[in-house]
């Protein structure tokens, strides 16, 4: 199956842009907090680096939309069965958080949601495509 890992450019998968926005997403997403914590910072650098996540989150995912639009219909329906298995799970979780928030248990902040769904997404990924092999 010739999936977003492979163009036909033959470019390695983990120079696809998707990939390489994935991780320089998950970078962004650790430094950030911290060095809004710990370092002292002008407002409105502060006020630029707190926007960036959020930037790279949307860049990362136009970059696997754009991807997933040049996939065969099986790479399609894989990953339209992903989102959907993702989508549910996220949701449950989202319930999850306002269930332990009620008891005074933990107290979700307003990111755990979303790299709690980014995991829970590419988890779903590898598994569907492992079972369409």
């Amino acid at each position: 199956m010739n999936g977003m890992a492979e163009n036909c450019s033959g470019r390695s998968r983990w120079t696809q842009p998707f990939v390489l926005l994935g991780f320089a997403t998950a970078v962004t997403g650790l430094t950030v907090p911290w060095l809004l914590k710990h370092e002292q910072l002008s407002s409105t650098l502060r006020s630029v680096l707190g926007f960036l996540p959020a930037l790279m989150w949307i860049l990362f995912i136009v970059a696997v939309a754009r991807g997933v639009l040049k996939l065969d219909e099986m790479g399609k329906r894989i990953h339209l069965q992903a989102a959907s298995i993702a989508f549910l799970m996220t949701m449950i979780l989202a319930y999850a958080f306002v269930g332990l928030e009620a008891v005074g248990v933990y107290s979700a902040k307003s990111g755990d949601l979303g790299g709690g769904a980014a995991l829970i997404w590419g988890f779903v990924l590898v598994f569907v495509t492992w079972r369409y092999r």
